[in-house]
């Protein structure tokens, strides 16, 4: 399951992908107003992003957030990792020998095929895309 954090750190990320096309930095505060992140979260979510080496922080009075890596680059696939760890549909597919009925299962296959499909979708979707696909939803 993707987490609350995994989806709260994607919304952090292309806000500040919209600012960084037109090269503007943005609080923590704002970020958390504009894509209702919990102020108790939203520290924690940047000092990930940053370390990752995603985001810049800046203190002081022209300071703020800043995304410094090209969206493009980053893939849903490696924000939802990074909170949550390997996407994994069903513990059998951790490893063979989780599950009694491996390998003649006959659910096995239909959930490598799910779970194949679905990594594609996040790994072949990036934060670039992600962020066009909402500003042309919105008119």
């Amino acid at each position: 399951m993707i987490t609350r954090k995994a989806e709260y750190a994607i919304r952090i990320l292309f806000d500040l992908a919209a600012l960084q096309k037109e090269g503007k930095n943005t609080t923590t505060k704002e970020i958390a107003k504009r894509q209702k992140v919990p102020s108790n979260l939203i520290m924690q979510l940047i000092a990930v992003l940053g370390k990752k080496g995603w985001l810049k922080t800046t203190r002081g009075p022209a300071g703020g957030v800043q995304l410094i890596k090209d969206p493009e680059k980053i893939t849903l696939q490696e924000v939802i990792e990074l909170f949550d760890g390997p996407l994994i549909i069903t513990r059998c597919l951790e490893n063979d020998s989780s599950c009694e009925n491996s390998p003649d299962c006959p659910l096995r296959k239909i959930w490598l095929e799910t779970q194949q499909k679905m990594l594609d979708v996040l790994k072949g979707t990036n934060i670039k895309e992600l962020l066009e696909k909402i500003e042309s939803a919105k008119g």
